[in-house]
């Protein structure tokens, strides 16, 4: 099965659990309210693999003028947070597979999203984002870092298995040069705390860049 299905399915089985695990947690909030302080009014965002709406919900919180739409591609996750964050719309679908036409969205944000794609989808996914970012647009990513070769299937606490991919942030091949290949310049990164409750612990990094 292809990976990003396998983990869909995986996370549409166990949608309510990720939601209470991870719903509430505030680690990364100092960067989503960066992302959200920069956006202009009425801002249109893109929530690409968006989950139970975790970053929809604090984004609208601070900028309810946003207009938002997050896709996901397991159904339950999309249910949950079209029920959690009412103000936004939410849709079934690939972030390999961004809605939109060209320079059709001012911000898109990808959470966590990139452990779940493999080398050329992940680079593939940045240069459409890219392409669908309108001039001044922001792209907002955080993923687990880590040396690609140590990518793999993981089991996570409940048993079940899906496969994770590592990008590294900086060299050759690596998220960073894939973001100046697609002609975005970086105006804000960091590294991240790990949640204490991961069923593996990892270091996370968020970048958010900027299309000139």
């Amino acid at each position: 099965m292809d990976p990003s299905a396998q983990s869909a399915q995986v996370f549409n089985q166990w949608a309510e659990h990720y939601q209470s695990k991870y719903m509430d947690l505030d680690l990364y909030d100092e960067s989503y309210a960066l992302l959200a302080r920069t956006l202009p009014p009425h801002a249109r965002v893109l929530d690409a693999a968006c989950g139970p709406g975790t970053v929809a919900r604090r984004l609208l919180g601070w900028r309810p003028d946003l207009q938002l739409l997050g896709v996901d591609l397991a159904p339950r996750m999309v249910e949950l947070a079209r029920t959690a964050v009412p103000g936004a719309r939410f849709e079934v679908g690939d972030c390999r597979q961004l809605p939109g036409e060209a320079a059709s969205w001012d911000a898109i944000v990808c959470a966590f999203g990139l452990p779940y794609l493999g080398r050329a989808d992940a680079q593939a996914f940045i240069n459409q984002a890219a392409q669908r970012l309108a001039a001044g647009g922001l792209l907002y990513l955080s993923t687990q870092g880590g040396r690609l070769e140590d990518s793999g299937p993981q089991r996570s606490s409940r048993g079940d298995v899906v496969q994770v991919f590592f990008h590294a942030m900086e060299g050759p091949g690596s998220v960073g040069a894939w973001l100046t290949e697609a002609g975005l310049q970086r105006q804000s990164q960091a590294l991240l705390p790990c949640p204490a409750n991961a069923s593996v612990q990892t270091a996370d990094w968020y970048c958010i860049a900027r299309k000139p």
